[in-house]
């Protein structure tokens, strides 16, 4: 149930972005493209985030907030190489990078049944 809420939170994130920011900064260019881009996204950013934590927690422990952060730029800039559903240019890249993180982050807190599910899980094991 938490990958459907992260998609959710990444796709909002993504449209919000466009709506925000002008066309020449931040812009879906198909509807298809952008599923491709979203999917492509979502993996990426939590690739990127474990990455990136695991690296940052190794090496310096006290700049772990950026995880987020770090994870979710570099999951914008491989999407855009690699799917042709966003472009992101100039200052696109600093203010969609930040739209997103804390769309993704605070998408998070919202409450519902999902947190529910994942204590009944921790419990179980």
């Amino acid at each position: 149930m938490g990958w459907i809420l992260g998609l959710g939170g990444n796709a909002i994130g993504l449209l919000l972005a466009a709506l925000i920011l002008p066309a020449d900064q931040f812009d879906i260019t198909s509807a298809t493209g952008f599923i491709v881009s979203l999917v492509v996204f979502a993996i990426l950013s939590g690739l990127f985030t474990w990455l990136v934590l695991k690296f940052l927690i190794r090496n310096a422990g006290s700049i772990v907030a950026l995880t987020g952060l770090i994870s979710t730029f570099l999951a914008l800039l491989i999407t855009v190489i690699f799917t042709d559903g966003i472009a992101i240019n100039g200052w696109g890249w600093i203010w969609g990078t930040l739209i997103v993180w804390i769309l993704g982050m605070f998408i998070w807190l919202i409450p519902g049944p999902w947190r529910n599910h994942q204590r009944a899980g921790e419990g179980r094991r």
